[in-house]
C-alpha cells in the first residue's frame, strides 16, 4: 500500500465525506466517538475542510494579557502554522468571545492554511464567507477572546472537544455533514477503506436503480 503525500491525502478525504469516515472508524478501528458534535458547522454548506490538526486550548479567564504577552502569544500561533494544517481551537466552551477573525483567516491563507475548526465564536462571518476560508464553528461574536474573557492556555498539546481527544497531527475531516477525527496512525489506513466503501456504494446505487431488493443489496457488503 503507498502511502499518499500529505497534499493528496488532503485532496483524497475533501472528496470523501464524514459518514462514511465514522463506518470505517465503527467497523474496521473500534473507534465510536470521532465526531466533533451537532454544534460545529460550517458557514455555508459548501465548505470543506481537511488536513492534520493544529491544536489550540483556551480557558476562561478574566485576566487581562498585556500588549506584549499578546504579541508574544500571537506570533506563537502563526509561527507554529504549516501548509494543510487546520487549526482546532478548544474554547472551554466560553460563550462570550470570538476566537478567530478575518484577518486571522487571511495570516493563515498566506501560510498555506485553508480552513479552521472553532468549538466556539468566531467575528467577522460575513467577511469571511467572502474570503472563501472554510471556517467551521458555534456562533458568531463580536467580543475579543482576549480581553477580560478569556486566555490561552497550550499549543500543539492534545484537546478535547464533545469527549474526542484530538492530538496534533490527527486528521480533521469536515463538511455539512460533521467535523470528524482520525487518529493520525492509522490516517493512511481509513483513507484507502473510506475509498472501497465509497466504491460499493456506487455499485449499490446502480443496484437501487436496477430494482433489486434489500436481501439482494445487503450481500453485496454495501450499506443502506
Amino acid at each position: 500500500m503507498n502511502t499518499p503525500e500529505l497534499h493528496e491525502l488532503v485532496e483524497g478525504y475533501k472528496a470523501v465525506y464524514p459518514a462514511a469516515i465514522t463506518d470505517i472508524l465503527d467497523t474496521d478501528f473500534e473507534f465510536h466517538n470521532q465526531w466533533l458534535g451537532p454544534d460545529i458547522r460550517p458557514l455555508t454548506p459548501e465548505m470543506r475542510v481537511a488536513g492534520p490538526a493544529m491544536t489550540m486550548r483556551w480557558v476562561n479567564d478574566p485576566v487581562i494579557v498585556d500588549d506584549n504577552q499578546y504579541e508574544e502569544l500571537t506570533s506563537r500561533i502563526v509561527n507554529e502554522m504549516k501548509p494543510f494544517m487546520v487549526p482546532v481551537i478548544d474554547t472551554s466552551k466560553c460563550p462570550n468571545a470570538g476566537y478567530w477573525g478575518e484577518l486571522m483567516c487571511t495570516i493563515a491563507e498566506e501560510k498555506g492554511i485553508s480552513g479552521a475548526v472553532i468549538d466556539g465564536g468566531v467575528r467577522d462571518p460575513y467577511y469571511i464567507y467572502k474570503s472563501g476560508f472554510n471556517l467551521f464553528s458555534v456562533f458568531p461574536c463580536p467580543l475579543e477572546a482576549n480581553f477580560n474573557r478569556s486566555r490561552l492556555e497550550s499549543v500543539q498539546q492534545p484537546i478535547t472537544i464533545n469527549q474526542v481527544t484530538i492530538h496534533p497531527g490527527d486528521f480533521i475531516m469536515g463538511d455539512f455533514g460533521g467535523v470528524v477525527v482520525i487518529p493520525q496512525d492509522i490516517v493512511v489506513d481509513v483513507y484507502y477503506k473510506v475509498k472501497e466503501l465509497i466504491d460499493k456504494e456506487s455499485e449499490t446505487r446502480k443496484l437501487i436503480r436496477q430494482g433489486a431488493s434489500v436481501k439482494e443489496l445487503l450481500a453485496t457488503g454495501g450499506r443502506i
